[in-house]
């Protein structure tokens, strides 16, 4: 039985690349470099903001995503990101709803993203207030797929893996799930496709948010 649900953020409960993409494209503007279309930055994230900034450089910049280009590139984007992270973050179609009711029906929630914790907690306050039992974004904990944050918030959410749905719109999101024992569950509105989300081994696929329910 699921007791609990924890959300990824990106893609899966709010629709963030409007303001994503113009944080990034002011970091390559203020160096001279192409602006990168908003199909490419989808294709960037899910694996943590020195990822995404790393895949947005140009192509063959450097192929470390440790090097110090990385580093001064996304203090730039992350200074940016500050500016604009809540003007056009919204939250998709039928969500605001349905959580309300799976909280009425007794059911703990978290969020966890891998998006840098500070925005997490914010976005989620701003859309969500009063809504989740907890939301984490990067700390000092690996990123997904790495189950030790999944861990952690079913902790929180005093429920077991087993008892916990882990529900996202990416392969790393699916993979989080199998990898902490907890059913996963992928969005088909997110920024990945359904084929994405199935060959990583969702076991449910959510296609409206009324049907978040039938997880319970």
């Amino acid at each position: 039985m699921i007791k609990a649900i924890i959300f990824d953020l990106d893609g899966t409960l709010a629709d963030t690349m409007n303001d994503l993409g113009t944080a990034m494209n002011a970091m390559l503007k203020s160096y001279g470099y192409k602006e990168r279309t908003r199909e490419e930055l989808i294709s960037f994230i899910n694996k943590g903001a020195r990822h995404f900034v790393w895949k947005s450089l140009p192509d063959g910049l450097t192929e470390d995503p440790e090097s110090e280009i990385v580093s001064a590139a996304m203090k730039i984007y992350s200074e940016n990101y500050a500016k604009c992270y809540l003007d056009r973050t919204s939250e998709y179609e039928g969500i605001t709803e349905a959580l309300t009711k799976l909280k009425e029906r007794g059911v703990k929630m978290g969020v966890l993203s891998n998006k840098p914790d500070r925005f997490v907690k914010e976005i989620v306050e701003k859309l969500f207030p009063d809504t989740f039992v907890c939301a984490y974004g990067q700390t000092d904990l690996p990123v997904k797929p790495d189950p030790a944050a999944a861990l952690m918030v079913a902790e929180k959410l005093e429920a077991s893996p087993s008892e916990c749905a882990f529900v996202g719109d990416s392969d790393i999101d699916m993979t989080t799930a199998i990898n902490a024992e907890m059913l996963p569950v992928g969005v088909s509105w997110g920024y990945r496709p359904e084929e994405c989300l199935e060959s990583a081994g969702a076991k449910v696929i959510i296609r409206s948010a009324t049907d978040f329910e039938k997880l319970i």
